[in-house]
């Protein structure tokens, strides 16, 4: 039980954290940037919100995972995605 709701906790916090990424990066330009000068592949990830924050929510787990050794960390994006989405849109 104690697992599950550190899963829970850290869901939010970066469903959160993503979400105020992606907001920064848009009030940047670097979305429209990537949208103009990249390659098929990042101009529909950068056209989809879900994608976005999925992508960043696991670049971001990945790190925490290889530097605290808590390897249940990278099922996070999968819950933590949604959340990210409805509060960058």
């Amino acid at each position: 039980m104690e697992n599950l709701i550190y899963l829970f906790c850290a869901a939010v916090l970066t469903g959160c954290l993503t979400s105020w990424v992606v907001i920064l990066l848009k009030k940047w330009g670097v979305i429209e940037w990537v949208q103009v000068h990249g390659n098929a592949f990042f101009v529909k990830l950068a056209s989809c919100d879900f994608c976005l924050n999925f992508h960043c929510a696991w670049m971001l787990m990945l790190v925490v995972a290889v530097l605290t050794g808590e390897w249940i960390l990278l099922a996070v994006p999968f819950f933590s995605t949604t959340i990210g989405r409805f509060l960058s849109a």
